[in-house]
């Protein structure tokens, strides 16, 4: 019987580790009022979510360096998900505004997003491929640390570039010439 129970327990806890590499869907407001999802940007490529608030000095200092890869890489997208009261939104809009940010601003106010990744300190970077597949997670920002997160796209980058897509259909048959008869 103890056997059964650990063996169950170990089986529990590796679902729960296979699970916690997949990011799960999530809707947020964004800096326009309006609702979008985290799949509408993974059709172009890499999602960065980075965790942020008004507050956080060091997740001001990271965000002019979240943007410019925002802006670099066009497979890139930046969700930057401001984790601020709903009393600090017009706080959180004005920074975004005043550095001229491009990427995309989400409000999680309610912290739905923020516990659904396990958030419990920022700033909290986590790099999300096409398939949901969390490859990089990193919490904190010091100078420097976007020079990780640019391997981390250069790399992904090239992997896409090496997978050629596989041709179902076959080559064309040559033309016979037609033969004529007397």
């Amino acid at each position: 019987m103890k056997n059964i129970f650990i063996t169950l327990m170990i089986m529990i806890l590796t679902v729960q580790l296979v699970a916690a590499e997949k990011a799960g869907e999530f809707k947020l407001e964004n800096i326009n009022g309006k609702q979008v999802k985290l799949s509408d940007f993974q059709k172009e490529g890499l999602v960065i979510l980075d965790f942020w608030a008004t507050w956080c000095v060091p997740c001001k200092n990271g965000l002019p360096k979240i943007n410019e890869l925002h802006e670099k890489y066009d497979s890139v997208n930046v969700l930057a998900i401001n984790v601020d009261k709903p009393r600090k939104k017009a706080a959180a809009i004005s920074t975004v505004k005043s550095n001229r940010f491009t990427f995309h601003t989400l409000f999680d106010s309610k912290k739905v997003v923020q516990k659904q990744f396990n958030i419990t300190n920022i700033p909290r970077t986590l790099i999300i491929d096409q398939d949901g597949t969390i490859i990089y997670d990193h919490t904190g920002y010091q100078r420097g640390d976007e020079k990780h997160y640019e391997e981390v796209i250069v790399k992904w980058l090239e992997e896409q570039e090496t997978e050629e897509p596989e041709e179902d259909t076959p080559e064309p048959e040559a033309e016979q010439p037609d033969v004529l008869k007397d």
